[in-house]
């Protein structure tokens, strides 16, 4: 709000030299600002690629195991086999 009455207040020379003290910051700022940008765009594509090589390297290891325990497999689809509930059949009105 202050900022606001120190800019009416000023007169048009005095806001002029504002504006163009402004622009020189921003246009000063804009390589660092571009740099940061290719930064965190780097390092966000790392995470994803770090992110789907575990997931690669989980399923991996999740087939070898399987591979190698097969009798767990079959116990575990067995045990799922067990968990569904039976399937009920379809129930209808009476008609008169």
């Amino acid at each position: 709000m202050e900022n606001q009455q120190e800019m009416e207040e000023m007169t048009p020379e005095q806001l002029a030299a504002r504006k163009q003290e402004m622009k020189e910051f921003f246009e000063e700022a804009v390589p660092f600002l571009e740099a940061q940008h290719k930064y965190e765009k780097l390092l966000a594509e790392i995470s994803e690629y770090k992110f789907k090589r575990f997931q690669y390297d989980m399923q991996h290891a999740s087939a070898m195991y399987q591979m190698q325990h097969p009798e767990e497999q079959e116990s575990e689809e067995r045990y799922a086999a067990e968990k569904e509930p039976a399937k009920e059949s379809k129930r209808s009105l009476k008609k008169n």
